[in-house]
């Protein structure tokens, strides 16, 4: 039987013993959840997108972007929440001491951009560490900016003594002092969690959209999404995450076999504003994608993801100024490839049977020198040291290492005309190991960075 058939025909039969159970009087309406969670489990998530929820607006961290919520977002957007109610704050990220009269007034015109465009009075604010700061001093500022708000979560740290401006708060906690809380707050502690781990983790979502709408999520997954899908973002001069701009952003549809870019693959065409944004693109949520930012006199950046699966409005295309990169750059030249890989969960390489493995052609450049737990990497940084063709993948580079979410050590791979393999085993779960083919670029005159998802 084909496999749609079967499942609606599963789903039929657990509907049905649901109705049976319910007819019994005694114990029906916990016999109901429990056959309605597994006939959702079977039949799979259909929640219909609902106009009545609010905008959520998501503020990053140091040395973050807004892309950094981005497996949450689509969450919220598998459960109902229309993609143009989700929204990330993107601000210079590079110092945590950033003028709250510099970044509030940015904050404001967000705000009220999302209220304009969505005919809603309030919207919720999601903060994550120093932006859960932000936000906080920024709802405590004024009463007009606290007004504006519905709800308030703090993720991994909070420094209120109340919910400010009176605003209903959520605070989540990871690892840490255990009798941290915020009085007048719901507080949630996942201790096993690290703090990217702790936003992106499922049981973190189920949290907040209890908070936040009142109810239980349809699903706690990132279902795909039927038909085609919509991609836009930002491409941002990390880590102060201003917009590029005098540029060009080229999309191709690659062979995902290669990573190479499709005959007549070229799938989109955009000239950046000021802002650096871009989009939508229609994309086939199943397909293997190419983003290039081309600007003048200046090495081609390729970016390669995973296939989308639903529609993402989060993409953050993280670049910089040749000279300007951060650690100081990466040695470059025409016989080597030097690679970025990066992910919104940190990189752990000491956690035994629980640690990532990250192998490029093979070779795993996840020492527990290279990715301790407590580093919180986000970011490997591959390329030659000393351009000598020797490679020492235990040791880390000390001008990576020793920047906040980053690391890096010293890999040759070979420049040509052939393809390099990165594959991504998560926690050693070899069940949900990913893999990204890409040209073997020469690094004088391209970079690359390749995103893996968080999610599983």
């Amino acid at each position: 039987m084909p496999r749609g058939r079967w499942l609606g025909l599963a789903a039929a039969v657990v509907l049905a013993a649901a109705t049976g159970a319910c007819s019994t009087g005694e114990g029906s309406t916990s016999a109901q959840a429990h056959f309605t969670a597994l006939a959702r489990e079977v039949a799979g998530p259909m929640a219909p997108p609902d106009t009545a929820r609010l905008p959520l607006l998501f503020v990053h961290g140091a040395l973050g972007s807004g892309d950094q919520f981005e497996s949450q977002a689509q969450r919220f957007a598998s459960n109902g929440y229309p993609a143009d109610r989700i929204a990330a704050f993107d601000y210079d990220a590079s110092s945590s001491t950033d003028s709250s009269e510099k970044v509030f007034p940015q904050l404001d015109k967000q705000i009220q951009g999302l209220l304009r465009t969505t005919g809603m009075k309030k919207v919720d604010l999601v903060g994550l560490a120093e932006g859960a700061g932000l936000t906080e001093r920024y709802l405590a500022s004024s009463t007009g900016r606290a007004n504006r708000i519905a709800h308030v979560v703090s993720v991994d740290g909070s420094l209120a003594a109340k919910p400010p401006g009176g605003v209903p708060m959520l605070v989540v906690w990871s690892t840490g002092d255990p009798s941290f809380r915020v009085p007048g707050a719901g507080n949630v502690r996942f201790p096993g969690l690290d703090r990217i781990g702790l936003l992106t983790s499922p049981g973190t979502f189920r949290e907040m959209f209890r908070f936040l709408t009142g109810t239980e999520p349809f699903t706690t997954d990132i279902t795909a999404e039927k038909g085609q899908i919509e991609i836009s973002g930002r491409v941002l001069l990390y880590p102060a995450n201003a917009g590029v701009d005098e540029a060009r952003l080229e999309i191709y549809q690659l062979d995902p076999k290669t990573g190479k870019r499709l005959p007549k693959g070229l799938g989109g065409l955009f000239a950046l504003p000021a802002d650096g944004s871009w989009g939508p693109f229609r994309a086939d949520g199943t397909a293997s994608y190419e983003f290039a930012v081309v600007r003048s006199g200046e090495p081609v950046h390729h970016f390669y993801y995973q296939p989308f699966r639903r529609s993402d409005r989060l993409v953050r295309l993280l670049t910089s100024r040749p000279g300007q990169e951060i650690g100081g750059g990466m040695q470059t030249g025409p016989k080597q490839t030097d690679l970025v890989v990066t992910r919104a969960l940190e990189w752990w390489g000491d956690q035994g049977r629980a640690s990532d493995i990250l192998t490029v052609d093979g070779t795993n450049v996840l020492s527990a020198a290279v990715a301790p737990r407590t580093k919180l990497a986000l970011g490997v940084y591959l390329f030659d040291r000393g351009a000598d063709g020797v490679s020492d993948v235990m040791t880390p580079i000390p001008s990576h290492f020793g920047v906040g979410f980053l690391t890096g050590t010293d890999l040759h791979i070979p420049a040509g005309d052939r393809s390099v393999e990165v594959a991504m085993t998560p926690r050693g779960q070899a069940a949900h190991r990913g893999v990204l083919r890409v040209p073997a670029w020469p690094s004088d005159t391209h970079r690359v960075t390749l995103h893996f998802r968080d999610d599983g």
